[in-house]
């Protein structure tokens, strides 16, 4: 990496997708303290030529959840969706390097996107579904409209942080 890479590297983490040396010092699935809760939804596999993720086998169906993306048994990325993974996942392939260019997605959706295809090795998703919070107000039921999903993905990533001193090498964002 050179000093301009390098000093935009660290201006936005986001730049540089990770290659499979960076998952070394990351920490193991098995050793994740909330595993129990999260059940195998599918897995990713890297399509490099056409620069997208593709899904195996999901349920597509249950929308709001959080999710683990697991490679060669390291944990590469916490985070959550109030979508479904598919829709989640449609969301990561629009990280194209020509929409980055462009300056038209995200730089989450392209770091991670980039990162899963330089990397080349197939995504295991785990998910936990939490709970929709219901309440009532004059008799009436509503759901919560802050994503329960959230919460739990605040709250694990509280803990990793604080047993493990950092964040999965694929969370990026503050």
């Amino acid at each position: 990496m050179n000093l301009m890479q390098n000093i935009m590297r660290k201006k936005n983490k986001n730049i540089t997708p990770l290659k499979l040396q960076d998952l070394q010092n990351e920490f193991f699935y098995k050793d994740f303290e909330y595993k129990n809760y999260f059940e195998h939804l599918c897995n990713l596999i890297p399509n490099r030529g056409e620069e997208k993720i593709e899904i195996g086998n999901s349920n597509f169906s249950k929308e709001g959840l959080v999710y683990v993306f697991v490679i060669e048994e390291k944990i590469l990325k916490i985070g959550q969706t109030i979508t479904n993974i598919k829709g989640r996942i449609q969301s990561y392939n629009c990280g194209k390097t020509e929409y980055r260019i462009a300056g038209t997605n995200s730089t989450t959706n392209y770091f991670i996107l980039q990162s899963i295809l330089k990397i080349n090795k197939k995504v295991k998703v785990y998910a936990f579904f939490p709970d929709m919070p219901k309440f009532s107000i004059f008799g009436k039921e509503y759901q919560s409209s802050y994503p329960p999903a959230k919460v739990a993905e605040n709250k694990i990533l509280e803990d990793f942080i604080k047993k493990h001193k950092k964040k999965p090498v694929g969370c990026t964002q503050s």
